[in-house]
């Protein structure tokens, strides 16, 4: 190409070489690692943690709440006379030896019995004279809030 200027001298233009017009692209990860953090901390703070065991149990209602921090015994019948100690199925026969066991390891433990609603009630008591045998003192059944 050829061009004039004012003192009609010739002024030539030099094409680039467009091997060094290429483009650049970073991807930047901080704002992406930001994005998933705070995802994760939404689905952590909005999520809620109930800690019962896994067994299909269906509470009885009630109306007292009450709750205390210690270390706990979960024991759990179903409807149909199923046991779990601390979501473990265990067979009636092993109950006490298995109880005795985790109450010597812990001090002071509470018993809290999750029993289905339509369990037998001379089944509750088995569960609370065994936990009275093995020396401990605190005992309570898990109930769920009015609707």
């Amino acid at each position: 190409m050829r061009f004039s200027n004012e003192s009609n001298s010739p002024v030539y233009f030099q094409r680039r070489r467009t091997d060094s017009l290429k483009l650049k692209s970073n991807l930047e990860l901080t704002p992406l690692v930001n994005v998933v953090f705070l995802l994760l901390l939404f689905l952590i703070v909005s999520s809620t943690f109930i800690q019962r065991p896994g067994v299909k149990i269906e509470l009885p209602t009630s109306s007292s709440i009450w709750g205390e921090e210690r270390e706990s015994i979960y024991v759990s019948l179903t409807y149909d006379d199923i046991l779990f100690l601390n979501e473990k199925r265990i067979n009636w026969d092993k109950f006490p030896e298995s109880l005795n066991e985790i109450v010597l390891k812990l001090q002071n433990p509470l018993l809290i019995i999750n029993a289905d609603e339509k369990s037998m009630h001379g089944k509750v008591i088995k569960i609370m004279d065994v936990a009275k045998e093995t020396g401990i003192e605190n005992i309570v059944i898990a109930t769920q809030p009015p609707e």
